[in-house]
């Protein structure tokens, strides 16, 4: 008798769990077709974190083409991250561009970006037709990073190009996070430096009008990186511990 029950209760959960996968997956592809004009197949997961169900899809079309998720909240509403991914995408492929242009980066040498979920006005986008990011106000909510295949040698030259890419960015960047690395298919990041520049100055970290020439470099002299005591260790531009 007990086993009968145990089956029987087992069965009414996982049918359960079926009819709400059922319904999840329908309620999906109707939010997908609605908003994005494409009828396509959702793989339905358990979400565990927000204790519902999560969907993974493919959109097709271009210039959305591209594996995405959703989710659904508390109060029922569904969240993509379609935009914010297309717009990292966006970003990097055109500050890249930018930069490779003015002959300040290499083809192999890279740009990220980070573009928040709740970057400002994103729900005004008419998604079918997507906007720019640039015409979003980047410069209130787009971090970038410069991924440099080079060693900090402490150059004019390098020192130079540090400031030529600041002045093709500040417009548009809220900050631009610079990495130097020499073997950059290697892990060795206790040989990498960093310099970290923001539109205001936040941390130690200096602003973007406070570098404009070598000397203001010079003057501010400080890199990070990490290493195998401390979680970060801060230097100077010769190589040495900067010591407070």
């Amino acid at each position: 008798m007990k086993k009968r029950l145990l089956i029987g209760v087992v069965g009414l959960l996982v049918a359960g769990s079926m009819f709400g996968r059922n319904e999840a997956t329908e309620r999906y592809t109707d939010y997908i077709d609605d908003t994005y004009g494409e009828r396509v197949d959702v793989d339905v997961s358990q979400d565990w974190k927000l204790t519902g169900y999560k969907a993974t899809f493919e959109l097709e079309r271009q210039p959305l083409r591209g594996t995405y998720s959703a989710w659904t909240y508390g109060d029922g509403t569904i969240h993509d991250d379609v935009m914010p991914t297309y717009w990292v995408k966006e970003a990097e492929t055109t500050l890249h561009d930018r930069l490779v242009t003015a002959n300040v980066l290499s083809r192999t040498e890279t740009v990220r970006a980070n573009v928040p979920v709740d970057a400002v006005r994103m729900r005004d986008v008419n998604r079918r037709q997507p906007t720019s990011v640039f015409e979003l106000n980047p410069e209130t909510f787009l971090d970038v990073s410069v991924m440099l295949h080079e060693a900090w040698n402490d150059t004019v030259a390098q020192k130079q190009r540090v400031l030529d890419i600041i002045r093709l960015l500040e417009d548009d960047v809220t900050s631009i996070h610079f990495s130097f690395d020499g073997t950059p298919n290697e892990d060795d990041d206790f040989t990498e430096r960093y310099l970290n520049v923001s539109r205001t100055s936040q941390s130690g970290d200096p602003s973007f009008d406070s570098l404009q020439t070598i000397d203001d470099l010079n003057r501010h002299d400080r890199l990070y990186g990490f290493d195998e005591t401390t979680f970060i260790t801060e230097y100077r531009f010769d190589g040495t511990e900067y010591e407070d």
